[in-house]
């Protein structure tokens, strides 16, 4: 799936994670590794389902790191690490497969890429659609924002608690 749903997957972990560190104590290092292994996870979820690209992959890239940065400015600074963290485990593991081959070809250069390491990146484990037939991708984006933003709702106090005012 393109990196903004990963991202979309990251802020729905934050809101649910942020729950117990919505006051400015030290955050457990559990929950640090809990949180990267979620993003992780969810990323491997997000890309088994199966699903076509419905943003081009330079747009998609910039306006997620966009985000990111958006994202990290607004939150309270104790809690800055930890979305750093979760946000970082949901892209990882594009970044660790993809990233050489996506970077050779927007910008021409030839750097050295190896197999993929996460399965989700193989062709049978992965839920890209070659034929373009992408009906039911675009159920499965709506579905998954659907999903997101329904968990974000019910936690919304838990955002609110670790947003600055702006």
């Amino acid at each position: 799936m393109n990196v903004i749903f990963h991202i979309t997957a990251g802020v729905t972990i934050f809101s649910v994670v942020s729950k117990k560190e919505t006051k400015e104590d030290k955050i457990n290092l559990l929950v640090y590794v809990f949180s990267f292994v979620l993003g992780v996870i969810s990323h491997g979820i997000l890309d088994y389902i199966p699903h076509c690209y419905p943003l081009n992959s330079k747009v998609d890239v910039i306006l997620g790191l966009f985000i990111i940065l958006i994202l990290l400015y607004v939150v309270k600074k104790h809690v800055k690490l930890l979305i750093a963290i979760i946000l970082l485990g949901c892209i990882s593991p594009d970044i660790i497969d993809l990233s050489p081959k996506i970077l050779n070809s927007i910008f021409n250069i030839n750097l050295p890429f190896f197999d993929n390491i996460f399965p989700w990146h193989f062709y049978d484990y992965s839920g890209s659609i070659y034929n373009n037939n992408c009906k039911v991708s675009s159920v499965n984006h709506l579905l998954t924002l659907v999903f997101c933003t329904i968990i974000i709702f019910f936690n919304r106090t838990n955002l609110q608690k670790v947003l600055n005012k702006i």
